[in-house]
């Protein structure tokens, strides 16, 4: 189970300016054949890491495109564990993503700390990764001018 950041704390860190500028490696993730993995440290406006703070992306091989998953989670070492502040899910829109309090979430859906989201954004689907991840470094406010290297 993941440790939540409050939503308010989240939503603070996810204001913040945060950059990186680096060519994404993805390794297959060792408990689970199909699934690649890519993470990294975000820099502040001085160019220095900003502590505890990473970003965590994970990516479903498909053999169907559009029964794609992926996660893109943004992360901050808080009382001595790693928590997770934002994370944004893409899964088709047809697939039950998240059993939400007020009922399940269909398709791709955002965590903003220990809140869950629907997202309706246009073109935040399966078979466009570079719009999702697009979407996901405005919503965290990251600056990423590297390589995303994509793995699909």
């Amino acid at each position: 189970m993941i440790n939540d950041l409050p939503e308010t704390m989240a939503s603070e860190l996810m204001r913040t300016a945060k950059f990186a500028n680096l060519s994404l490696s993805w390794a297959e993730r060792n408990n689970h054949k199909g699934l690649l993995i890519a993470s990294f440290q975000v820099e502040d406006e001085t160019g220095a890491y900003s502590a505890g703070v990473t970003v965590r992306l994970e990516i479903k091989k498909p053999i169907v495109v559009e029964r794609c998953l992926y996660e893109f989670g943004l992360f901050k070492l808080h009382n001595g564990a790693s928590r997770r502040a934002y994370q944004l899910n893409v899964t088709p829109f047809d697939k039950v993503s998240h059993n939400a309090l007020l009922g399940p979430i269909l398709g791709p859906h955002e965590h903003i700390g220990d809140a869950v989201y629907a997202v309706n954004e246009k073109g935040v689907q399966c078979g466009n990764l570079d719009v999702a991840f697009n979407f996901f470094c405005e919503r965290i406010n990251l600056q990423f001018t590297g390589a995303f290297n994509s793995p699909l």
